[in-house]
């Protein structure tokens, strides 16, 4: 009878060592113990993006590279080898400051994410992101170049931020001096829109083109409820410029690349992040676009066409840079996550976030600066044949 006790007592405490994590050698457990042993929570990881809105052009390609990226990992096993997987939650920012931050609280508190991509805007992250930074809940901005969003933040501390697409502050000037140089130009005319994104890089633009000798002879503000832009393009056709500077989102670049194309044949347009998006690679005058880019399709390190290939093989189309940098950002996260004991545990993600060093992406060798910024090239490209290409 005692031994029969002492035996039942001793592959109770096998089945417990081993359902919970111990190693005791190779005591055999039960299926009820092997099953709870497979089944570990995902990992959740919010995704904030412009389904609805002015930034609605973006959001396909930014969803699409985030799932592409999370499909992957998950398909190789995920994490705790195969047991635990990324659930990726997607969620519409409707491109306005109020409804980032409802959706950014419902990720905090509702969903309970270990990290947020996203949002869309800079505008709707200057409302958003502060969400995050009082939760503690790490933050890759995929998409948010202007001013503020790493570093020195408007809103105080954004230590939990981190960017993965490049700022307009190293894109613009490069975008600028390669225009300038190649172009001859002289002088311009700045038609610009009233959001943050906008009104950020008006000023840089305003340096960079000072820095370059140029003169900017007149900036005309437009506002996003404008649908007619040929009032603009003529009041700019009237300064005679050597090129026009297209400060807007991808909606009234469009706009404006038409009316260009109509009153001032084959004159140039120069723009910032807003004009990289690939819902204008199917306008008939994209091939007037001067843009600086964090991405090349062109480029053929191995790690940048095996996701081409991948994206398109999904998608059916081929990606653009948000979707790089939206597929960027989750590769990103990923490394730092392998790197933590608890993949949820979210102050040891944005500790090996902060590790993150020459990871293998799209966009290069991928590392943050202490200010959580990345560092990276830009690349300036214009368009030909349906196509971002290298602008020589």
């Amino acid at each position: 009878m005692k031994l029969r006790l002492f035996t039942t007592l001793g592959m109770t405490a096998a089945v417990v060592l081993a359902a919970c994590g111990g190693t005791g050698g190779t005591t055999a457990t039960s299926p009820t113990a092997s099953a709870s042993l497979a089944a570990l929570p995902d990992v959740k990881v919010g995704l904030a993006t412009s389904k609805t809105g002015a930034a609605n052009f973006y959001n396909p390609q930014q969803t699409n590279g985030a799932q592409l990226a999370v499909d992957q990992f998950n398909a190789t096993g995920g994490f705790q080898g195969g047991r635990q997987k990324i659930q990726l939650i997607v969620e519409d920012d409707g491109s306005t400051k109020d409804q980032g931050i409802t959706v950014f609280k419902k990720f905090v508190e509702q969903d309970k994410v270990a990290a947020i991509l996203g949002p869309t805007l800079s505008a709707v992250a200057a409302g958003a992101h502060p969400v995050a930074q009082a939760s503690g809940t790490p933050v890759i901005a995929i998409s948010n170049t202007g001013l503020g969003i790493v570093g020195k933040c408007d809103y105080g501390p954004c230590d939990w931020i981190f960017r993965a697409s490049l700022g307009e502050q190293s894109a613009v000037p490069e975008t600028v001096k390669a225009a300038t140089t190649k172009l001859g130009i002289k002088k311009v005319v700045i038609i610009y829109g009233d959001g943050k994104f906008e009104l950020d890089d008006l000023g840089i633009f305003r340096d960079a083109f000072k820095a370059n000798g140029v003169t900017v002879a007149k900036e005309i503000p437009y506002r996003a409820t404008d649908v007619d832009f040929a009032p603009f393009v003529t009041a700019a056709k009237a300064e005679s410029p050597d090129a026009i500077v297209a400060d807007s989102l991808a909606g009234p670049a469009g706009k404006i690349l038409d009316e260009v194309a109509k009153q001032m044949p084959g004159k140039r347009v120069i723009g910032g992040n807003g004009l990289n998006s690939s819902a204008l690679l199917s306008n008939a005058n994209a091939a007037l676009m001067v843009v600086g880019t964090a991405w090349s399709k062109a480029s053929t390190d191995k790690t940048n066409t095996d996701f081409i290939a991948a994206y398109k093989q999904k998608f059916g189309n081929d990606p653009d840079q948000f979707a790089a940098q939206s597929y960027t950002a989750m590769l990103v996260l990923i490394d730092a996550m392998k790197r933590t004991s608890r993949m949820s545990d979210k102050a040891q993600v944005k500790q090996q976030l902060e590790a993150v060093k020459e990871l293998a992406t799209p966009l290069g060798a991928f590392s943050f600066t202490s200010d959580h910024d990345v560092k990276q090239p830009t690349f300036v490209m214009t368009v030909k044949d349906g196509a971002f290409t290298p602008f020589q």
